[in-house]
This record gives structure tokens, sequence and C-alpha cells, in this order.
């Protein structure tokens, strides 16, 4: 009787549940395909800090904040940031053991403990601030649970009762406080779980029952869950989902629901054969879908409650499914903003991602342990044939879930796999099998043997296909077209083996036309329709315009007539076009296309024309009509991480099927787009300088926080890990990062390490831009302005200050000695003078040494030919007429080499005196070397020049005293007139150097004219 009392009102509100929504299993449709065999998906992440988690919660920013029994954790994902108790640091953990945390509405995080009271994470100074138990704090150390009041405090849980604490900060007891509780008073163990409702209402659970209160000023009410009086069961757990059900968990009873407001509590049944979750403890509640629920219990996994279709079912540990559970005892569950849901179990953080609905995966059929496909086949009843470990056949329903199946025993399947299967126009299903040919009725009851004629009964059957009343089958020995018999052999009517290149056949594709394609081991081979031509196509691997060379894994023809080949290796091939010669034109796709991988196990066609296709590291699909790839991950729903070959097919409801290894992936292309919300990006670290920042400094209003390099950091500079908070695989998106003002261009980051790095900038104002992308481009960014502050001495403020002080003490210098300042200011300009000077006496000398005589200081050669072109130019043009004279020393060489080379200087130099005194200031004197002089006479006439001449011959007569001696010495001069006696200054200087021959010829010290008196002598 009290199993009855227990399960009538259950019934009741299943019942009312089945009643609000319309019945979908007496309609079956496209959306309850698979859901029976549905597998829930966990992915573990089994870092040491997220163990043994006991409460979980999610800030503004998108964090997670894991309670457990060592201390309190951050994590964004990929990274943990640990916080611990300890005493002898301020500003830490009261207590590890972690009970409760919550997230108020104003954004505060608040922690339960289990032995020191209350805390309060401050984020800006990234410590916490202790409400003790005491005088002035909680009545009990222990804070099971912490909700919202309301009025911008909390309502707190402790081992004494029930307590407030105002948004200042202040402890208010219950029962005396604002507000208070009016009678029943709360049983003296405290308060386990609180929950808040939408309506403001406060659910308390205790060890001794349920207690409500509409309102603050309202009378608390116990709340009666329909045992037998007085035993009121403990309260473990509490949760309000989206319609306003209020789920109630306890410590020995299961969990119960109450649906609307004011309605009585109903107990959950559970449904199925192992019905125990009445005496269960339920620890954690969380809403996964619009009407399920999971229930979280001490020992026994998760109990999912569908309250649309009124059954529930167990997710628990299983050792032969990796992503089953991790283990049955839940402590703890959440579901973030984003949709992610967080199980915290004894040894691990599991996640599911209830958002996807485009692919179910399958892990369990029947009883079968370690589930593979290796091939599979629908059939037109709506069942599906797997091919199964243990060499037999399990016969599913997709959409009610029964499961019949052909063992492998001696009247039915031989042991080994059932490599391949196909629909029989009869109705029946031939099945390939490592030993032989195999016949089946529709239903899976009578299997039979089928016997060819010329085959071994026991050889391998690898690819079987149906066409136009013939049986094609491949195997070790080749292709095998054979019309079965419902007594007897098979008849023979084609076998191919040698004339295929290799006998080894791999995949069937029978088309309308009679003709067959066939893949090999070695490549694809084509059937004509006559029956008698075999064309092998040529391979080349490196060549992706021909077919490819290796395992062919499947064929297929696609919409607009083109066929696609999958092999190992090499990717997808897609012949698209045979030109006027025969030639067979491929086009190839790879993983530098986007395939997961380059060994494609098996393509499907879906409905819409699309291609879909299984590899050895996951899912695709194709265009048909642009070849764009796109790949299937864990954020689609794909968990199965590689798949068999040849086992794929279209199902009844347009669902594509892919056997893989450890489960089936059944792919629903109108449901793949998930919508997810936007996600946070977030920084997640922050290294300044080599060490971690915890957090940064306000920034002004609307600009984000900023991060100031100071010169003693710049040279290990600052590095930025980031992350989008929503939890999601590490391949689900791609990040970049940019430094305006440093970086010309994006940079691509790592998505396993996330992380923008810089050392050494000069000073000036940056943003660090980042973003994150989606598999579907939906994109978030995040900015972090950047300082960098220059050093002490680039400072404009210092070099104020340093210009203004040195002005000061210049100041104060100029007054008190003055005159000393002018003294050095005159002695400064003299030496300026003198140094100019000095350097204006350098540069004249240099030109004196470029274009006079070192030793006489008359013009040298060079200066005397710039003067010669310069008034042979000036001729050219109608200037004045010159004269050039050519003079020697005679007799040089006897004094030079008698009295020594100072003498002949002396000589030198007083020759030169005496031409200088010879001529006027207008005509150009010039030692040509040695004993060699010429002068330029401009403007010259005959008489001029005749005049200059005799003066020079008459000047050199007189002795030159040198010491002792005194030294005769006499000159020859050579004559000749500009544009009389040259044409140009070569024939000029040949004329006067002719002249100064005539002198000689004359008896020296006399001069002689170019001319007559040349011609003369």
């Amino acid at each position: 009787m009290p199993f009855f009392r227990q399960a009538l009102p259950c019934l009741i509100f299943w019942m009312s549940a089945l009643l609000a929504f319309p019945s979908t299993a007496a309609n079956a449709d496209a959306s309850a395909a698979w859901q029976p065999f549905s597998h829930v998906s966990f992915r573990h992440h089994t870092e040491e800090a997220l163990r043994f988690g006991t409460s979980l919660a999610q800030d503004r920013k998108g964090f997670l904040w894991l309670g457990t029994q060592t201390g309190l954790v951050r994590w964004d994902g990929f990274r943990v940031r640990r916080y611990v108790a300890d005493a002898a640091r301020e500003g830490s953990l009261p207590d590890g053991y972690i009970q409760s945390v919550h997230v108020d509405t104003g954004g505060r995080l608040w922690i339960g403990t289990s032995a020191g009271g209350l805390a309060r994470y401050d984020a800006a100074r990234d410590r916490f601030a202790v409400i003790p138990a005491g005088p002035g704090g909680l009545g009990h150390a222990r804070v099971s649970s912490i909700v919202d009041d309301g009025a911008g405090g909390i309502w707190v849980g402790t081992g004494a009762g029930l307590e407030r604490v105002d948004a200042e900060g202040k402890v208010h007891a219950a029962a005396s406080g604002a507000p208070q509780l009016a009678a029943p008073v709360l049983p003296p163990d405290g308060v386990d779980v609180l929950l808040r409702d939408r309506e403001g209402g406060l659910w308390i659970g205790t060890r001794e029952g349920l207690f409500y209160r509409s309102g603050d000023r309202d009378r608390l009410e116990v709340v009666h869950l329909g045992l037998p009086a007085p035993n009121e069961p403990s309260i473990n757990a509490l949760y309000q989902d989206s319609a306003g059900r209020v789920w109630i968990g306890t410590r020995t009873h299961g969990a119960f629901v109450i649906a609307t407001r004011g309605a009585a509590p109903r107990p959950i049944v559970e449904t199925g054969p192992q019905a125990v979750l009445q005496g269960e403890r339920v620890s954690a509640i969380v809403q996964k879908d619009d009407d399920v629920v999971w229930l979280g219990t001490e020992s026994g996994g998760i109990v999912e409650v569908d309250v649309r279709q009124g059954t529930t079912r167990r997710l628990r540990y299983r050792g032969d499914v990796p992503d089953s559970l991790r283990s049955d005892e839940i402590l703890a569950m959440l579901r973030e903003r984003g949709g992610q849901i967080f199980v915290a179990t004894g040894g691990t953080l599991s996640q599911h991602d209830p958002l996807p609905r485009g692919i179910v995966t399958v892990r369990t059929i029947g009883s079968i342990t370690g589930l593979n496909v290796y091939h599979l086949l629908p059939r037109p009843d709506g069942k599906v044939w797997l091919s199964v470990p243990g060499g037999g056949v399990s016969i599913v329903e997709p959409h009610t879930g029964a499961v019949a199946g052909i063992r492998a025993d001696a009247n039915a399947l031989p042991k080994g796999r059932v490599l391949a299967m196909a629909n029989a126009p009869d109705g029946s299903v031939y099945l390939g099998t490592q030993q032989g040919l195999y016949r089946s009725d529709g239903a899976g009851r009578a299997v039979r043997h089928v016997e060819i004629a010329g085959r071994r009964s026991d050889a391998s059957v690898w690819a079987l296909a149906w066409r136009d009343g013939l049986l094609w089958l491949g195997g070790l020995d080749g292709a095998w077209a054979v019309r079965p018999s419902s007594a007897g052999p098979a008849t023979v009517l084609r076998h191919e083996d040698e004339a295929l290149g290799d006998r080894r056949v791999t995949a069937l594709l029978p088309l309308a036309d009679g003709s067959v394609w066939i893949g090999t081991r070695r490549g694809v081979v084509r059937l004509d329709r006559n029956g008698t031509t075999v064309e092998r196509l040529p391979t080349d691997n490196a060549d992706h315009t021909r077919a490819p060379n290796g395992f062919v894994s499947s064929l297929l023809v696609d919409r607009t007539g083109r066929l696609w080949v999958s092999s190992f290796g090499n990717g997808i091939a897609i012949l698209d076009r045979t030109d006027a010669g025969g030639r067979r034109w491929f086009r190839r796709l790879t993983t530098a296309d986007g395939l997961p991988d380059n060994s494609v196990n098996m393509l499907v066609q879906d409905r819409s024309g699309q291609i879909w296709l299984s590899t050895d590291l996951g899912l695709a699909g194709v265009h048909p009509d642009t070849l764009q790839v796109r790949r299937l991950g864990e954020a689609d729903g794909a968990h199965v991480p590689s798949y068999w070959t040849s086992s794929g097919a279209l199902g009844a409801d347009g669902e594509v099927l892919f056997g893989g290894f450890t489960g089936l992936s059944v792919v629903f292309p109108d449901r793949l787009d998930t919508r997810r919300p936007p996600p946070r990006l977030a920084i997640t670290q922050l290294m300044l300088g080599g060490r971690a920042i915890r957090t940064l400094a306000p920034a002004a209003s609307g600009e984000p926080a900023a991060l100031t390099v100071t010169p003693a950091d710049r040279e290990r500079g600052f590095a930025v890990e980031f992350a989008a908070l929503d939890y999601m695989p590490a391949e689900h998106r791609h990040y970049a990062y940019q430094l305006d003002g440093f970086d010309t261009g994006w940079i691509e980051a790592d998505t396993t390490v996330r992380r923008a790095s810089y050392n050494n900038l000069p000073p000036g104002n940056y943003r660090l831009r980042v973003r994150a992308t989606g598999d579907t481009d939906d994109t978030v960014n995040l900015e972090l302005p950047v300082r960098v502050l220059p050093a002490w001495h680039q400072l404009a403020w210092v070099r104020a200050l340093g210009a203004i002080a040195v002005l000061g003490i210049l100041a104060a210098l100029m007054q008190a000695r003055t005159s000393l300042l002018r003294r050095r200011q005159r002695e400064l300009e003299a030496v300026v003078a003198s140094r100019t000077a000095e350097l204006r006496a350098t540069q004249l000398q240099l030109e004196t040494m470029a274009y006079n005589d070192a030793l006489t200081d008359l013009p040298n050669r060079r200066r005397f030919n710039d003067e010669l072109q310069r008034l042979a130019a000036l001729g050219r043009r109608g200037g004045d007429p010159f004269a050039l004279l050519l003079i020697d020393l005679d007799r040089f060489k006897h004094i030079n080499d008698t009295l020594g080379h100072d003498a002949g200087d002396a000589l030198l130099v007083a020759a030169a005196e005496r031409l200088r005194a010879a001529v006027r200031q207008t005509d150009c004197v010039a030692r040509l070397g040695g004993d060699e002089f010429a002068v330029l006479l401009t403007p010259a006439s005959d008489a001029i020049v005749g005049d200059v001449a005799q003066r020079i011959v008459d000047s050199m007569r007189a002795p030159i005293a040198f010491g002792a001696h005194d030294m005769h010495v006499s000159a020859s001069v050579g004559t000749a007139l500009a544009w009389r006696d040259g044409v140009d200054t070569d024939a000029l200087y040949k004329n006067a150097d002719t002249a100064l021959y005539c002198a000689k010829e004359a008896g020296r010290d006399t001069w002689c004219r170019f001319g007559a008196d040349a011609a003369a002598a």
C-alpha cells in the first residue's frame, strides 16, 4: 500500500504532462529517429584541481568557479587558478572545504565553507573578505547554501539555521532581524539547501523537511512531500526549471516535483526494469533541455527525466564507453550560460553539450559491449541491420528502440564479421561474411548459406550490390555477377579477376546503363554493358587529374552523374569529365582542402545531394557544387573517433549513418546548424615582467582596464593568454591577435596555447586586439589598452625640470661670477677666432699647395694650365689677346751641381721674385718645374711682349748672393702671341717652346719671338 500511495500521484503527474503535449510515440517522425539509442557524451577534465567538486557557479565574466574539498578553483576551460586556505596569509580562504558558491545579482562571488564561515571574493584585490562565526558574524561556521534575498543581500543557510547578510555585509538572524520568520520555527540542525524562486519565494531545505515562504513578510509554511506522517524527508537539493517547476532532491526518498505554484509535490518514479530512484539520495539537479531534467544521485549516476515523454533513463559510468560518466557519484551540476552542463563527480569534472541536434551517437545496442559497427544496411521497413562484434547482426528499429538480431552459430551465420549486406528485390537480405555468402529472410529468422558454382563456399565476400535482378559480389577472387536460385547454387553470369589488374575487390557500383564501376586495392575498373570490355583506369597518386592508386573504399555517383571515389591515403577523387580521346579527368580532395584525413572510409549522398563521408579521423560533408568541405567535430555532436570501411548508408528518415569504432554516428543534415549564444572573450592569464598579474587597475569610464609596462618590465615584456568562455573544444575556435601601433597585420594564435607576447616595445600607447572565430564564423573580440612608460630620463617633465634647473644654476653663476664668465667668453671668442683663422689658413694652405709651387709660391703647372685654358676660352669668345712666355734659367744646373741644392733653391726663389717684378699685376707668372718658368701676358701685343721679355732678360743678369758666393745666371725667353702664333693652347705652347729654342740657339741671355725670329734662327 505505501508503494501505491506514492505511485498514484506520480502517475497522475505523468498523465497530466503527457496530456499537455502531443504524443510522438504513436506518430513516429524523423525527429524521434534514433532517440531511444542516443548516447549522452561527456568530455572529461581530469586536472587534479578539478577533482571532488562540491559546488559550481559562473560569474558575470563567464568564468566557472568550482568549490572542492581542498579549495576554490577558477576555470576558463583551459587554465586553472586555485585558491586554498592559508592561515598565515591575509586575505586567503578561511577554510579549504567549500560547500557552496554563489554569484549574487551584483556580480559578487560568495563562498560558503564547512568550518570557516562565509567569504566574499574581492576581484579588484584578488583576495577574500571573511565573515566568520561569532559575535557580529554568523551563528555557525558551516555555510551549506547561499541565495539572493531580492534586496541586494543574500540568504545564508548555516548549521544554526537561516541568516541574512545585507548589501553592507551586516549579518541578521532570521528569527530576529530583517525580516523575521513567523512560526513554525526551523529545525535546530540548521539549513542545508536554499532556493529563491522567480516569484521571490524562499524554499528552505532542512534535515527535517522542506519549508516555504512566499515573501519577506509572509508566514513560514511546511511543505509536505506526501510521505507518511510524521516522517518528512531530509532535503538535499532544490532547483527551479525554465517552466517554473520546482524540483526537490532528498537524502533517502529520491526526488519530487511541484509542477505549478500551489500544487502538491509529486514523486518522480523511475521507469524501466531497475527502478531504484525512490530510495536514492539526490545530490544535485540541473535542467538539460526545455522538458528534460537531470537528477544527480549519490552513487547511481544521473537520472534523466523527460517530462514531455513521461520517461526516465539512467546515465552511468561504463568502462567500455570512454565518453560515459567517469563516476556514478554526482556531487554538483551546473548549466552555464552558453548551455554547457558541468557535472562534478568524485574523480573528475565532466562536461556535456546538449545543444547539438544534428548528430546522434549510439554507443550501445542491446547487451553488446564495446560496440563496433562494421557494416550497416537500412531496410525498406525502416529498420536497420548492423554488423556487430561476434559475427552477428543487430536489427534495430530507430523510433521505438526495439532490438532483434541474428546470432553467429551453427544454424545461422558463421563466426567472424559480416562484411557486406544488400537488399534483394524479394525483400530478403544477402549477407557477405568472412566465410561465404548467406541469405536471410526480411525478419532475420531464416538464414541459409548460398552456394556459387565455381566459387569456394567459404570464400569471403567484401562487397555486395543488386542491379536489374543480378547480384554483384566482390571478394579476394575478383568480381562475380550471379543470379541466385531459390534452390541450389546461384548461376554465375560473369566473373572477372585477372583482367581487373587486382583481383581483390573492395567496392561495387552497378549503374542503370548496365556498366559497373569496381574498386580494388589498386585502383578503379569499369566493366561495360556488353559484358566483355574491362577498362582499367590509369592511376597516379602524384597527378591529381588521375585516379588514385591504392585501396578504394567506396564508390558513388552524384546527381550530376559524376563518379566519386574514396580511398585510403589519397582522399577523394571526382571524375569531372571524359575527353574526346577517352581520357578520364579527375579532381582530388584531400586534407589540404579540409578533409579530416586522407583515409576516407565511406561516401554517402543525402536527399539534397550533399555528400557525406567518414574517415579515420572523423566526419565531413562536401557541397557537390562548390566542393567546399565542412568538418564535423565535437561541437556538432560527433563523438565517434574513427570509422570502418564501407560502413555507411542513407536512412529511411533522411539521416546519414556511419558505423565506427566504439559506436554508430547518425547525422541529420538539416539539424546541424547549432545556434549558440556569443561567448565572452576573456584574459585568462597575464604575465608582466615574468610575474603573474591577477588584476588590472580600473581604467577611465567606458574603457577596459589598461596594462602599464614600466621601464623595469620592458625587457621581459608581457604575455597575455586569452580564451572564449564557451568551454568548447580547442579546435572549435580560431584565435588571432594584433597590437595596434606595432603589428602590421593579424597574427594567428595556437588554439591550444592562445598567447600573445611582446617585449622591448618603444614607449607609447598601444591596443592589443584579440578575436576568436567559431566554426560558424561567429566572432567575439577583446581589447586591452597597453601603455609602455618611458625611462625616467625620457619623461617630458624630467627633461623640463632639468632644463629649469640648468637655467637656474646658470643664472646664479652669471650673477655671482659675471666678470669671470665675460673673461671666459672673451677667451673663448679668441680661441674661436684663432681656430677659425687657423682653419682658414689651413684651407688657404691646402689651396696654395694644390695650385702654387711650394718653393717659389708661384702658380704651379696645374694652375698655369687652368689659366691658359681660361684665357683661350675668353679669346674664342672675343676677349683680349694674350701671349705666352716660356723662360729657362741658363747655367742653373751648373750652379746646382757645384754649390748644392740649397743654392739652387735660393736661385729659383730669387728668379721668381725678379720675374714678378718684371711683369704687370694682370700677368700670371708660373713655375712649370725645375728651372722652367712661364708668363701669361694679358692683354698682349708685339710691343708689350717685347718690352716684358727684355725686362725679364735684363733682371736676371744681376748676381745673386748666396753665402760667400755670388751666383750669376741669365734667362732665355721664347714668346708666342695667341691667335696669331697658335690656333689652340697646344699649338700656342709649342710655338712658344720653339721660340725658346731659338733664344738658346742665339747664345742664351736673350729672348726670341715666334715667327720671323724663330725662322731666322
